[in-house]
């Protein structure tokens, strides 16, 4: 399968399981996605992306209950907890566990050269593809230097725990500022040594198989939609 019929196949399914809006769909929302990321063969490292949309889903079930809606099923101590805000936080996380292993599971396969080059086929300007294709490069690289910084801080007799949540924050703040620094100063020296000057490379067609792969998306994102607003 081609990366540009995956990626189309990505967005149309994202969007059909973004627009799910009662809890009796989320079953079918889990099977698709299981469904998926059995096919794709994925390995537990691969698995392991997940972990950051599985804390993301947690701390929406968690707080929503405690700070949304009026319908009061539980009280823990101080905290009550609302119907509205449980079921809110049960949809949300649903959704984003789904849609997030869908991709996963879609787009994990496809060299990450072969994504960009889709986007631009679909499109994408050729500036937002790049940027996309820099910033994977150079996530890394990012990560790492967190990691000194940390590393240098905790050496230093920084805090720990949850005290120093706000100094891991102003770590972040200043990773990610450096980060764009460098990649404004990276792409201006690939524009000035004329890169993206000329003519890019023709995609090769789309096959019967790719259309047939996009189809069968476009067809199961609209009966989610059916099966949702029965």
């Amino acid at each position: 399968m081609s990366a540009r019929a995956r990626l189309v196949a990505a967005f149309v399914l994202a969007f059909g399981f973004a627009a799910v809006q009662t809890l009796d769909t989320l079953l079918a929302l889990g099977a698709i996605a299981a469904v998926a990321v059995l096919a794709a063969g994925l390995s537990w490292r691969e698995l392991a992306r997940l972990r950051g949309a599985v804390v993301l889903a947690c701390g929406f079930m968690v707080v929503l209950p405690m700070i949304a809606g009026e319908t009061v099923f539980a009280r823990i101590g101080p905290l009550t907890l609302y119907l509205e805000g449980a079921q809110a936080g049960a949809l949300i996380a649903a959704r984003l566990l789904a849609i997030v292993a869908l991709t996963l599971a879609l787009l994990s396969p496809v060299p990450v050269l072969q994504l960009v080059a889709a986007m631009r086929a679909l499109g994408v300007p050729a500036l937002m593809a790049d940027l996309a294709l820099l910033t994977l490069r150079y996530m890394d690289e990012v990560a790492a230097q967190l990691a000194r910084a940390r590393l240098a801080r905790r050496l230093r007799g920084g805090r720990s725990g949850w005290r120093a949540l706000p100094e891991h924050a102003l770590l972040l703040a200043t990773s990610l500022i450096r980060a764009q620094a460098r990649s404004e100063q990276l792409w201006a020296a690939m524009r000035l040594r004329g890169y993206s000057s000329g003519l890019a490379a023709p995609a090769p067609p789309l096959l019967a198989r790719d259309w047939g792969f996009m189809a069968g998306a476009l067809v199961l994102a609209l009966f989610v939609l059916w099966l949702d607003r029965l």
